[in-house]
Order: C-alpha cells, then structure tokens, then sequence
C-alpha cells in the first residue's frame, strides 16, 4: 500500500501581512522615541565639550635670591598669607641700612640750610641797618666838616687879606720913618701886626687843612659805608638762592624716604606668602636654588566653589537662544549621577579660535568652513555650592542648559 502525502495548502498573503506588521511597529517605534527625544531635548542644549575652569594664581618673587626656605610640598593645602618660600634677606637689609643712612645724611643737611637761610635774613638786614645807620652819623659829621673846612678858608683868606694890607702900612710906615714924619714906635707896631697877622695865617691854614683832611676821611668812611650797604644787601640774594637749594635739598629728602620704603618693601618681599587659600601645585624650587624676579616658583589653586566655574565650548549653532541667567544642569564624569545645577554667567565675545595664538586667516586659500564654537561661562549655584563634589581644574562636565 502506497502512501502519499501532499503539501498542505498555505494562505497566499499570510508572510507579506506579517512583514507590513513589523515595518509599521517599526516605524512607530521610531517616531515614538523621535517624539520622546524631541519633547525631552526642546528648550535645551548640550555639549561634551566642557570641562571646570578655575583661577590660577602664579606665584612669583619680586626680588631676586638664594632661597632659604621652601616649607610646603606639592598639593599641600595653605591658607592665605602662609609663607611659601623665604628669599636670604642680608643683601636688602644692608640696602635698607644703607637707605636709612643716606636718609639721615639728607635730613641733616636740609635742617642746616633750613636754618641758615632766616639766619642770613636776620644778619643782612641787621648788617645794612647798622650801616645805613653809621652812614647817617657820617653824612651829619661830613655836612659839619665841610662847614668847618668853608669857615677855615673863610677866615684865612680874612687874615690873608688884612696882612697884605699890613704889608701895604709897613711900606708906607717905612718911607715915613726915613723922613721923620712917624715915630719907630709906630713902625714896630705894623711890624708887630704883620707878623701876628702871618701867624694868624699859619694857624688858619693849618685850621683849614685840617678840617680838609677831615673831611676826606668823613667822605672815605661814607664810600666804605655804601660799599658795605651794597654788598649786605647782596645777602638777601644768597638768601633766596640758598632758599632754592632748601627746596631742592627736601627733594632729596623726599627720594631718601621713598628709598627707604623701596628697601623695605624688597625686604619684605624676601618673604614669599600665599595670596589665597588653596592647593600648591607645580613647584618648582627647593632650598639653596637661586632665583630671578618674576621666575616661577609654584601655582595656589583655590578650589572653593565661588572660585570655580564651567567653560563650556557651544557651536555657534547652538546659541541662538542662550541668554546669561539661564538654568543649568552639570553633570562631572568624574561623579556619574551626581545632581549639579548653575546658571549661565556671560557669553564670550568670539570664537575660540579668534583668541587663539595662531587666529585662522581666512583671506587665502581654499576656504572650508568649519562651524566655531564660542566658549561660554557657567557658575554653579550658591545654594548648592555645600552639596558640591571635591572639583579639579580640567574635570569634563557635560552641562545642559535650558534655553526655555
């Protein structure tokens, strides 16, 4: 007995049906979490591009130096005004000496001349009263003089007069002797007057030349009077120039004092402290190493949350609707889950390739066009700045800001 078996007869349609179920649950499923991404992503915008920036405090001498001391260690947490390395002071402390020094120097001398010039006021006026003083005395004698010295010449041109007239009777007394006509009496008396007359004239003369030589000695005294007069009234004039050297002498004072700061500022500088509280990083000194003003010794990284933020590099497509003061959501890779918000501070005003150290030159050249992404700035909200995980500078965040 043969047996036969035959194919069982299959629907026409039944696969085709199944496939179109599929592709349709498919492409629900798709729109659905399209739906769901769009309703969860509208209002906000996000980048991986991010991470937490911070202030960098570079700490550097301002005075050259050996260092004595370098008492903290890489990481090592200081407060603020710790000292973080200490310079040899001997050279600024003989500097400052020696300022002290050249200050004291400077006072002195200013002192003195402050004091010599109302000195040399006092002696020049007192030098040209006195003088004009004694000049007057001198002119009265001088006017007193040349009345005399007139009188004098006065009186013997007077004798000289009347002894030529007794010249003139003796003459003629002698003639009348001769005859008889007068007595020998009579000629011994014009012979006695003549004679007293020459030496009324002797006396008059010398009266007369000595009231001359009086008076050029008066007139002597009163040209060295003026003279002197003259020149004490010059002291008036070093008066005033020792008056200037006074002024420019308290200039020098002055600079004396504010060298003396300078040494003691650079003394003090020898004492290198911490301007924050924070971490030190990077140093780069030990002690007996010499070094220059402005050479880097270590950095102070402060982490309190008021001193860190997030940098967070947008493309420039994504900002249409970033405003600062605009809610955001941080997340750290470094604690996943971790809830962080912040607001946005500021935008900065370029591309990070505008403030690069190369700019790009887009003048030359094949041009492609790149989309730029613009760094923007994110606080972290005070209110949660406790609830803050321990951040480092350069951790990646992804923040999500919401723009709606």
């Amino acid at each position: 007995m043969k047996l036969s078996f035959r194919p069982k007869h299959k629907p026409e349609g039944q696969p085709a049906d199944r496939k179109k179920r599929v592709l349709v649950l498919a492409v629900a499923a798709v729109a659905l979490l399209s739906l769901g991404y769009y309703l969860y992503a509208r209002g906000k915008v996000s980048t991986d591009d991010a991470f937490v920036d911070g202030r960098i405090h570079p700490i550097t001498p301002r005075v050259a130096g050996y260092v004595d001391e370098a008492p903290v260690e890489d990481n090592q947490l200081v407060a603020a005004g710790d000292v973080l390395a200490v310079l040899d002071p001997t050279d600024y402390e003989v500097a400052l000496a020696q300022a002290r020094a050249d200050l004291a120097a400077a006072e002195s001398q200013l002192a003195a001349q402050e004091l010599g010039v109302p000195l040399q006021r006092s002696q020049t006026s007192s030098k040209v009263t006195g003088a004009r003083a004694q000049l007057e005395s001198e002119q009265r004698s001088l006017d007193q003089a040349v009345k005399e010295h007139d009188a004098a010449v006065q009186e013997a041109a007077q004798i000289e007069a009347q002894l030529d007239q007794d010249k003139l009777d003796h003459a003629r007394i002698s003639q009348l002797r001769t005859k008889d006509a007068v007595s020998q009496s009579d000629l011994d008396s014009i012979e006695n007057k003549r004679r007293a007359h020459e030496a009324q004239l002797r006396a008059a003369k010398a009266k007369a030349d000595g009231a001359g030589r009086r008076l050029e000695s008066i007139e002597a005294v009163i040209k060295r009077l003026r003279s002197e007069i003259e020149l004490a009234q010059t002291g008036e004039e070093q008066a005033v120039i020792q008056t200037r050297e006074a002024a420019a002498q308290r200039a020098k004072v002055e600079l004396a004092r504010q060298k003396v700061k300078q040494a003691e500022l650079n003394l003090s500088y020898t004492r290198i402290t911490a301007p924050v509280a924070g971490h030190v990083t990077k140093k780069q000194i030990e002690s007996g190493r010499l070094v220059a003003a402005g050479q880097a010794l270590m950095t102070v990284v402060p982490l309190d949350s008021k001193d860190l933020w997030v940098t967070a590099n947008f493309k420039e497509t994504q900002l249409r609707d970033v405003r600062p003061g605009q809610s955001v959501d941080i997340e750290v890779d470094t604690f996943p889950g971790h809830a962080i918000t912040g607001t946005v501070e500021s935008i900065q005003a370029g591309t990070g390739s505008v403030f690069s150290l190369f700019p790009s030159e887009n003048a030359s050249g094949n041009y492609v066009k790149i989309v730029q992404r613009i760094p923007v700035k994110i606080v972290f909200d005070k209110s949660a700045a406790d609830k803050l995980p321990q951040l480092r500078l350069g951790m990646s965040v992804v923040p999500v800001i919401h723009t709606k």
